[in-house]
């Protein structure tokens, strides 16, 4: 009975002992330590190198080759250009009086201001110019009362912006400084020299001179100043009288530099020796020119 049971578990332990061993991975050699497969980085393939490539030969070069890409600038060509402008440099500016016209809101409240200084005006259709595209009003209005009581002469064709501010001057300066003269009179009307012209500045020596504000219903000359006494004022130059006129004359003229961007007048050059030029010309940071 035991010789049997030893048997059998001999036998048992040849037949199971090659199975476990095949479970086992095989022992690394003495003294070597390998890294697990996880831990290895990929191995990438080596790539070959290029094959230097020769230069072309003088011959079998093209006409362009070497050269800067051309297909750009010749889209247009030049003799395309040179007789149509536009289609090469896209189409020209608006003219300066559209640059200037006014927008919707500030229509209105210039408009507003007008109704306020009680000016009496009519509206009157875009102004433009044939033979000189930048002249011209967008908006224009004509005026013929700046204030009750208070006549343009004539009627003068401008812009609102420079209605507005012809207006506040006459209301706040013009008038208080009148009464300040001998009698007190009161200011009745202004005899006006040019409003609306397509012209160029004058006075400037230029040769070829810019347009003048006056040719965007910017700009107002005032030649006299007409007093309900019958007698008129009238601008001319004043050297140093010491009477009322005179300084009646520099006090207008001074207070109209607080609403116009130009005031130029005797003294200043002689192209206004006998009026006062007062304009709206835009300048960089508000800058005035009163001479």
């Amino acid at each position: 009975m035991i010789g049997a049971a030893v048997r059998s578990a001999a036998l048992l332990a040849a037949l199971s002992g090659p199975a476990v061993a095949q479970d086992r991975p095989p022992a690394p050699p003495a003294g070597a330590i390998e890294e697990p497969a996880a831990v290895r980085p990929p191995q990438r393939p080596e790539r070959p190198a290029p094959a230097p490539t020769a230069a072309p030969r003088a011959e079998d070069r093209g006409p362009d080759d070497g050269a800067p890409d051309r297909a750009a600038a010749d889209e247009v060509p030049v003799e395309a250009a040179e007789a149509a402008p536009d289609a090469a440099f896209g189409p020209p500016m608006a003219p300066r009086w559209w640059m200037l016209r006014e927008t919707e809101a500030e229509d209105a409240g210039c408009r507003l201001a007008l109704a306020l200084l009680g000016t009496v005006y009519q509206d009157r259709q875009p102004v433009t110019d044939a033979d000189q595209r930048d002249c011209g009003i967008a908006r224009p209005i004509e005026v013929s009362q700046i204030i009750p009581g208070l006549a343009l002469e004539g009627g003068a064709v401008m812009r609102c912006d420079t209605a507005r501010s012809l207006g506040f001057w006459a209301r706040d300066f013009l008038r208080p400084a009148a009464a300040t003269l001998p009698g007190a009179p009161r200011v009745t009307g202004l005899r006006l020299g040019t409003t609306y012209d397509c012209r160029g500045r004058v006075g400037t020596g230029a040769d070829v001179p810019k347009l003048s504000e006056h040719a965007y219903g910017n700009a107002i000359d005032i030649a006299a100043f007409q007093m309900d006494n019958g007698q008129d004022l009238v601008v001319t130059p004043r050297e140093d009288s010491g009477d009322r006129a005179e300084a009646f004359q520099r006090a207008v003229r001074g207070a109209a530099c607080l609403y116009f961007t130009t005031v130029l007048g005797p003294g200043a050059n002689a192209a206004h020796a006998e009026h006062l030029h007062m304009d709206m010309a835009a300048r960089r940071n508000g800058w005035r020119l009163c001479q």
